[in-house]
């Protein structure tokens, strides 16, 4: 393997005695008390996690990774997470439904413990008490972070792990093979866990390659160690496409389809712009910059680069695609791989504050001088304040609300923040906030968790009992259409078209013709005219009911599916549900009183 500057780096060397250690573990269990407690806050479900559920079922019923039997369309875009949660469901018994919000905590325990991990090794790391524990401050702190703890069941929190343990194990162990293969196989994870994943993985090739030919300080890098890097990558993924290729027949999901009408900057810039002002990117990527400067200078090496780079990539791609449907979901890895960068920044302009000479100033003799430390904390106070408090009262705003909602919009004024707004230029930040959140709400962009909590409740308050249904009931001719694809995973017998098209190839690729300012970002196609009728749309199901009466005041008609249980729907073809349902107690409207 190469020599240089970063293989002398390999061995860092951790001056803390035992008993340091200790105060420095102990200082640390605030934050992550921190942590846990607005995870908590925060916890929810959404509605899009019982799509790739429904799948997870079917692939355990023998039906394939499909959410119609029989037709293999790629409607989701977390294959590696669709597996787990059928393989844990097949091992355990545990649903998806409880299984993963669960795992996503268990990918944000990883990913804490290897930024940790990646704190305590990083070799030249000057203060690295003091910096670990604001580097843990600043992850912990973040009401984003907290957020996607449980994920809302999705795999938001699972792709942040492997690329932040992808990071680590470039940052230290890229002079060993197995560093480099580790690497590769987290890069893989995070390609089959998001379609992103190729994107950040390009990036870190390219990184390498560049930080190895300053290494060498030639033009020359050893391609073996490349190959080590690149193949197990390419491997996996290449086998992953072409498995979507021969299952599915297509190169892409179908979900990019879906999505993806056409580049949307004005809406991405103002998701980007919110994000910033609401997080502190505006702070940490700036402060991040400065400790990629000193840390050059000094060592050669230039991990915080390829932070840097990773997260300028990603927002261009973000910023093409118009954001996302989810308050900051795609930003996810920004904080656990921007706060260690972000916190040297803090030391070295602390240091930098203690070492000028006051004495150029008039009187400084009589000014008290403190040192490094005291001048980083002195620092970190604001900087952790400005990028977590407005997003921290958000959060408490939207845990608060507990009825269903549209199209949520937290406003921050005079009546819920006005302490925060009292902080020096907060309510000039409050009000830009304020207005671009306002702005993307309208287009489904950036929506809060706590809207997507109330929904997801609402849905399983309405569907969930049809899982106690008797099998069988539903007619295998029977087809449904609508939005809201999550109630169908309690219709497992159900075929169902989705109206937006991620299920459906044909909607999918229905041309849209909005122009932007009048889009819904991941609602903008439709069924073509005439589609649902050539398609035979017959069924309409309503929410479950408890009784005759309920169920029929719901829909045209209803059938007994259970002990207390009716499942009440609409028809146009009244011979169909007479034949569909014969033998089972059906009820038709105006039978009963």
């Amino acid at each position: 393997m190469s020599s240089g500057p970063s293989a002398a780096l390999k061995g860092p060397t951790l001056s803390e005695p035992p008993r340091a250690s200790l105060v420095l573990i102990l200082a640390c269990l605030p934050w992550l008390a921190l942590l846990a407690w607005l995870a908590s806050v925060s916890w929810f479900l959404t509605d899009d996690a019982f799509i790739s559920f429904r799948y997870a079922r079917n692939l355990l019923e023998g039906h394939g990774l499909v959410f119609n039997p029989g037709e293999r369309v790629e409607g989701y875009s977390n294959f590696l997470w669709t597996l787990e949660l059928a393989a844990i469901w097949r091992a355990l018994g545990i649903a998806p439904e409880d299984a993963a919000p669960w795992l996503s905590a268990a990918c944000t325990a990883g990913t804490v413990g290897a930024m940790l991990w990646w704190i305590a090794r990083l070799p030249s790391l000057r203060n690295r008490g003091l910096v670990g524990w604001m580097a843990l401050g600043l992850v912990c702190g973040s009401a984003t972070f907290a957020v996607w703890t449980s994920g809302g069941g999705l795999e938001t929190r699972q792709f942040t792990f492997f690329i932040v343990l992808a990071v680590v194990c470039l940052s230290l162990y890229r002079d060993r093979r197995a560093g480099l293969l580790a690497a590769s196989l987290s890069l893989a994870g995070a390609a089959l866990t998001r379609p992103e994943g190729p994107l950040i993985a390009a990036c870190c090739f390219g990184w390498f390659f560049v930080q190895r030919m300053a290494d060498a300080k030639r033009l020359r890098v050893d391609w073996r160690e490349l190959a080590y890097l690149a193949a197990p990558f390419v491997i996996l993924t290449a086998a992953h496409f072409l498995f979507r290729y021969a299952y599915y027949g297509e190169w892409l999901p179908n979900t990019y389809y879906a999505k993806h009408v056409r580049p949307w900057y004005e809406s991405g810039f103002r998701y980007l712009w919110a994000a910033a002002l609401e997080t502190g990117l505006y702070l940490l990527i700036p402060l991040a910059w400065v400790a990629l400067r000193h840390r050059w200078r000094e060592t050669r090496d230039g991990i915080y680069a390829l932070v840097l780079l990773l997260i300028a990539v990603h927002m261009a791609y973000v910023m093409r695609i118009g954001g996302d449907h989810f308050e900051y979901r795609p930003l996810d890895f920004y904080w656990p791989l921007l706060a260690l960068p972000a916190a040297g920044g803090i030391a070295c302009i602390g240091s930098r504050i203690a070492a000028f000479d006051w004495r150029r100033i008039p009187h400084s003799h009589r000014l008290w001088r403190p040192g490094a430390r005291t001048c980083a904390l002195i620092l970190f106070i604001p900087v952790i304040f400005y990028c977590g408090a407005i997003q921290g009262e958000l959060l408490i705003e939207g845990a608060r609300i507990d009825k269903r909602i549209l199209r949520l919009h937290i406003e921050l004024d005079e009546r819920n923040a006005r302490r925060l707004l009292a902080a020096p230029g907060m309510s000039a930040l409050a009000a830009i906030s304020n207005d671009l959140r306002r702005q993307s709400i309208e287009q489904d962009v950036a929506s809060r968790f706590a809207e997507h909590r109330e929904f997801a409740n609402e849905m399983l308050r309405m569907w969930q009992p049809y899982e106690n249904m008797e099998r069988g009931v539903i007619p295998d001719d029977a087809l449904t259409a609508g939005g809201g694809l999550g109630r169908f995973y309690y219709l497992p017998d159900l075929k169902a078209i989705d109206i937006f098209g991620l299920t459906d190839a044909t909607v999918a690729r229905n041309p849209v013709q909005a122009p932007n300012h009048q889009r819904a970002i991941a609602h903008d196609r439709h069924p073509p005219p005439g589609y649902l009728e050539r398609r035979g749309v017959n069924f309409t199901v309503h929410a479950a009911a408890a009784s005759e009466s309920q169920a029929l005041r719901r829909g045209q008609y209803a059938v007994k599916v259970g002990p207390g249980l009716w499942m009440p729907f609409d028809s146009d073809d009244h011979d169909w549900v007479a034949a569909s349902f014969a033998g089972y107690d059906l009820l038709q409207c105006g039978e009963v009183e």
